[in-house]
């Protein structure tokens, strides 16, 4: 699957957005299990979050004082991570059970 992002042919159909629930803290968990193309994601974290979160590859930690990642903290305003698979993305969280949300504009065809 293809598409044009930007520019002249950048076509965008609808805002599709999730959450993605942290099980285990200090384990990397997918955003997205499933392959999803995309032009890039917004993400924050939750406003009844009780740590960061932390946002990267399978890498990602979020337990506190060894963060590795994109630390986003509880209800600070969204960050655009530009990506063209939602299934390449990790979060971790120094508490279990927090939220990172997304969103992202799903390309028309």
């Amino acid at each position: 699957m293809s598409y044009n992002t930007t520019g002249i042919g950048a076509a965008f159909g609808k805002i599709v957005s999730g959450t993605t629930t942290v099980a285990a803290s200090g384990t990397a968990e997918r955003i997205r299990t499933t392959s999803t193309p995309i032009p890039g994601v917004w993400v924050a974290g939750d406003i009844g979050n009780t740590s960061v979160m932390v946002v990267g590859d399978s890498s990602v930690v979020g337990t506190s004082g060894s963060q590795q990642g994109i630390v986003i903290g509880p209800a600070e305003s969204s960050i655009f991570i530009p990506i063209n698979n939602l299934n390449l993305l990790y979060v971790d969280a120094a508490s279990s059970g927090d939220k990172l949300i997304w969103a992202y504009l799903q390309p028309s065809f």
